[in-house]
């Protein structure tokens, strides 16, 4: 697959904060797709702090809620603080910290087609969708 990357260029790199794997992989899947590579996939905040203290991302996915009720507002605060865009995944109908308020939302169950949108306007046009490609 072709990409708008030029030669020397790194992939872009994606990360996800899931605990559903099904979802985790629906989102690694689309990504790889799109041309970028997954740098981790986590299910848990210790999980997440460590990929981001290891590993360097140009953009996540987090999703709000992960199992034993965590929250996923810590890691969504670190990635701003280093600069990564992320959006968030949810199938909860809470409101979201008004301190991410401009931050994209995918709400569950969501389409392939919608995942790699949110992708494209994280990365800011960095790479071409798939099902778009010039043949």
């Amino acid at each position: 697959m072709s990409s708008h990357r030029t030669p020397g260029e790194r992939k872009i790199r994606v990360s996800s904060v899931e605990d559903q794997a099904l979802i985790a992989l629906e989102i690694e899947d689309s990504v790889r797709r799109n041309g970028a590579d997954v740098v981790g996939s986590a299910a848990r905040l210790s999980e997440a702090f460590t990929l981001i203290e290891t590993t360097s991302w140009d953009a996540a996915f987090l999703d709000m809620k992960l199992a034993d009720d965590e929250e996923v507002y810590p890691v969504a605060e670190r990635l701003h603080a280093k600069g990564v865009p992320f959006a968030f995944l949810t199938a909860w109908d809470g409101d979201i910290d008004a301190r991410y308020c401009d931050v994209p939302v995918l709400s569950k169950p969501f389409s392939l087609a919608e995942l790699e949108s949110c992708l494209q306007t994280l990365v800011g046009g960095r790479f071409k969708p798939a099902d778009r490609e010039a043949a």
